[in-house]
């Protein structure tokens, strides 16, 4: 079979096949925290082609479980097979290393002479240093995982013993001993090398080219983590949500307009943990875009995100990963985040999609997934998405995002096929964007944003309602009793005040006719010591008072009677009298009486 055959089978595998997930011996127990992978190179350099040792690319990652550890992978175009580096012919790889950026490898980690296991157990290899030309006393472990077809071998070795720089070249090798021994076939990648920039290091480029174009996956911090999540939630996503300017409302806060040169896409702020590296940077949010809206900005990593009030903030793009077309975008501006873990989507949910298409911000679609492929975490839907919409999140009926509106179908007449969106699942951020912790579920977290209230919270809300309306009713009665018992307790004090008036003019009358009327002295004495008593206006009993101010009334008013009878018969008295002057020697003395007499030892003066 010719070269050039050889070569469009492996642009076609290429294509089908993407990037392959990275697995290693301790998966289960350990998260990604920074990974860089080089571009692909699809050039055999070899004189002799030999599909078995074509190397594609290579990549350096670094897990939680120990940071000190970094891990190599040779990522190949076909599954590795056990015996590919002891197979009698001297066949053999390794990872190359150049500290110095001089253009000269500096450390080899080196598998020769060895058989691979199928499981993801490691094998010892060997070390190299080529500036001594000796090996070091360093370990470094070989493995595969050839049962589940992965098409990468692993190298780990400790960063420490290998004083490995904050930033260094790398490329891979792998050679093939043709059986004459005259000749061997082989091949490298990339040409002539990657420049890897650690976490906490200052990125550098090289000073002649290692790789033509910028790398297609990187990133500059260590990966934020994923936020635990251990419930489940049961609600029905075929439905569309009860309240769904509700839901929006909650939402857009949390969704920007990703401005990269004159073009423009979408993005949404996530809910993560920020690595202490990115904290310490100032950074406060993370926010998921497309790849393919930050890739002509990968050379300063400078964007602008514009937020849902218009305003603008600055972005630098912390994350990339080509193949999976994913990119994160960090902010020292606190965005509002959206849970994105949740069950992955089924065919037949109902989404939603807020972006900017065509640059018009905050525009809401809604439609159905149309299909979902598990295998490569991607999924169609009838949202209606349009250039500008990529990035942004599609969401359940809960405001869980489930995938990035990324592409539209193309037509045999390059026309944009209505109603046939693609959009890639939010588990492709894992490991190439956010470390995502081990779980039991991790894809099924309870919703941050509830779809709407249940039949039952319904009740519950109208049962609250209808208690709440009950209170303010039964509030405003007791305000409206008390404003009247006020009002009453007013007027019962304005009576007994007005009584106790009327009763000290009723007295100050019969004390006046006492002096008045002499002669009825003792009738209006009389009177005045019988008078009613008054009320004490400062501690009216309101239950009580009208029928004691009724009472006192019907007394004063018989007091009143009693004064004016009293007063009337003393006029009559004074109006019947004669007065008469009586003398005794000098003494005279005056004397008025209907028939007035004079007292013993006076006489009556006659009139001259």
């Amino acid at each position: 079979m010719g070269r050039g055959i050889f070569v469009k089978m492996r642009i076609l595998i290429l294509i089908a096949s993407l990037l392959a997930s990275l697995l290693v011996p301790t998966a289960a127990v350990a998260a990604i925290t920074w990974r860089v992978e080089s571009n692909r190179d699809i050039k055999y350099d070899g004189d002799t082609y030999n599909a078995q040792y074509d190397v594609e690319s290579v990549s350096s990652v670094i897990f939680d479980n120990d940071p000190d550890e970094i891990y190599f992978y040779m990522n190949l175009l076909q599954v590795p097979i056990t015996n590919m580096f002891n197979d009698g012919l001297g066949s053999w790889a390794f990872i190359g290393l150049d500290y110095d950026f001089d253009g000269k490898r500096d450390i080899q980690l080196v598998a020769s002479k060895i058989t691979l296991n199928s499981d993801r157990t490691s094998v010892p290899g060997r070390i190299y240093d080529a500036r001594s030309n000796k090996s070091l006393n360093c370990s470094v472990d070989i493995f595969g995982n050839i049962e589940e077809q992965k098409k990468w071998i692993g190298f780990v070795v400790s960063r420490k013993c290998i004083s490995l720089p904050l930033a260094f070249d790398t490329f891979a090798y792998a050679q093939y001993n043709v059986e004459d021994k005259n000749s061997s076939s082989f091949d490298y990648a990339p040409y002539p090398f990657f420049r890897v920039n650690l976490p906490g290091s200052t990125p550098t480029t090289p000073t002649t080219p290692t790789t033509t174009t910028t790398p297609s996956s990187g990133a500059t911090f260590s990966f934020p983590l994923t936020v635990s999540n251990s419930t489940k939630d049961s609600n029905n996503f075929n439905s569309s949500p009860l309240s769904l300017s509700s839901l929006s409302d909650l939402l857009l806060p949390s969704v920007v307009t990703v401005k990269c040169g004159t073009s423009s896409g979408t993005g949404w702020s996530a809910d993560i943990g920020l690595s202490q590296e990115m904290k310490d940077a100032g950074y406060k949010s993370l926010v998921i875009s497309n790849h393919h809206v930050i890739a002509d900005c990968l050379k300063n990593k400078a964007v602008s995100l514009v937020l849902s009030n218009g305003s603008s903030v600055n972005g630098q793009v912390v994350s990339w990963n080509e193949a999976n077309d994913v990119a994160g975008i960090a902010t020292s501006t606190l965005i509002p985040h959206l849970q994105w873990i949740g069950s992955s989507p089924k065919q037949g949910w109902w989404v939603g999609v807020l972006g900017s298409p065509l640059g018009k911000a905050n525009i809401l679609t809604t439609g159905i997934i149309s299909s979902v492929n598990a295998t490569t975490r991607k999924f169609t839907l009838t949202a209606a998405i349009n250039p500008g919409n990529s990035g942004g999140p599609v969401f359940d009926n809960t405001g869980r995002v489930l995938g990035l509106a990324t592409s539209k179908a193309v037509l045999s007449d390059d026309q944009l096929a209505e109603g046939f969106g693609n959009a890639h699942g939010v588990p492709l951020l894992c490991g190439t964007i956010i470390a995502c912790q081990i779980e039991s579920d991790p894809w099924s977290g309870k919703a941050k944003f509830a779809a709407g209230p249940t039949p039952e919270e319904l009740a519950a809300q109208a049962a609250a309602q209808a208690a709440a309306q009950a209170a303010a009713q039964a509030a405003a009665q007791a305000a409206a009793q008390a404003a009247v018992l006020i009002k009453q307790k007013d007027e019962m004090k304005n009576n007994c005040i007005n009584f106790n008036g009327d009763l000290d003019v009723a007295v100050f009358n019969a004390k006046n006719a006492e002096i008045t009327y002499p002669a009825a002295k003792s009738v209006f004495n009389g009177l005045v010591k019988n008078a009613p008593l008054g009320l004490d206006c400062t501690a009216i009993n309101l239950v009580t008072f009208e029928a004691e101010l009724q009472s006192r009334q019907k007394i004063l008013k018989a007091f009143d009677l009693a004064t004016t009878s009293a007063i009337t018969t003393a006029r009559v008295v004074v109006s019947k009298s004669k007065t008469i002057t009586c003398i005794k020697g000098k003494i005279t003395k005056k004397v008025t009486a209907e028939n007035p007499k004079c007292a013993t030892g006076y006489k009556k003066r006659l009139a001259n």
